[in-house]
């Protein structure tokens, strides 16, 4: 079974990072803004070049790294979940280009899986590396999806983070606005609990809280797993079933 090395949250109600050594939860230092000052210790300047979801991604996987640590790059992968994608900045290309002034810079980001290459880029992460975008289940099916990589042993350790950065261009399709980004470091060691996914049967329900789209049921996942909950939880959306098997 995978164990949870250790786990990061960005947004909404501040920064939260855990690992063996504890939890730590800090307000907001800014409201709204995320700056790479608030996450690392050295500077970090293409991280102002960055679009929203790959800022809030990368500092998601910062705090899980820096609480848990990496062994071997090389053996690290990465999978990913999002229901909003790169959204925001599509709209942004795409007004650039309707205004014949099309961005290179914008351009970059168009990809929903660019955040992970700059988290590859940031770690020298070199492992297998996926996406996945399943509805609000989508945080929660990377993370399964994770735990049976570990399980199955197509890698040492997996980095799984669930991402949205949702603004004008989300909202304007009715979706709330909303940046967010969860990441749970995922090994073969001993950690804070195991994860795995598990089998039909009764199981404790997850609530929706107050992170959205490819992050709900994180918030409520995310009290359970620093209680060391053991036993099975799911969550059900939009036709979708995730269910997890934790062992303290």
């Amino acid at each position: 079974m995978a164990r949870l090395l250790a786990y990061g949250r960005v947004f909404p109600d501040g920064l939260l990072s855990a690992g063996v050594g504890g939890v730590v939860a800090t307000p907001h230092p800014e409201p709204g803004v995320l700056r790479a000052k608030f996450f690392f210790d050295q500077p970090y300047p293409k991280y102002g070049r960055m679009d929203g979801l790959c800022k809030v991604a990368v500092a998601a996987a910062q705090l899980a790294i820096k609480a848990g640590g990496i062994d071997e790059p090389d053996e690290v992968a990465q999978v990913g979940g999002t229901m909003l994608g790169c959204l925001e900045v599509d709209a942004l290309f795409e007004a650039s280009r309707v205004a014949n002034a099309p961005s290179p810079a914008l351009f970059v980001y168009t990809l929903p899986s660019m955040f992970q290459g700059e988290i590859a880029i940031q770690y020298r992460l070199r492992g297998r590396c996926t996406l996945l975008s399943a509805g609000r289940l989508s945080g929660l099916t990377a993370l399964a999806t994770g735990a049976r990589w570990v399980d199955t042993g197509r890698a040492k350790q997996v980095l799984v983070v669930a991402a949205e950065a949702a603004a004008g261009a989300a909202q304007a399709l009715g979706y709330a606005p909303q940046t967010a980004a969860a990441a749970w470091l995922l090994g073969q060691e001993s950690g804070l609990l195991g994860i795995a996914a598990a089998e039909a049967g009764d199981a404790t329900a997850l609530t929706t809280g107050a992170l959205l789209h490819g992050c709900t049921f994180v918030d409520s996942l995310e009290t359970l797993l620093l209680a060391r909950h053991g036993g099975a939880v799911q969550a059900e959306a939009d036709g979708r079933l995730v269910r997890l098997q934790l062992t303290p």
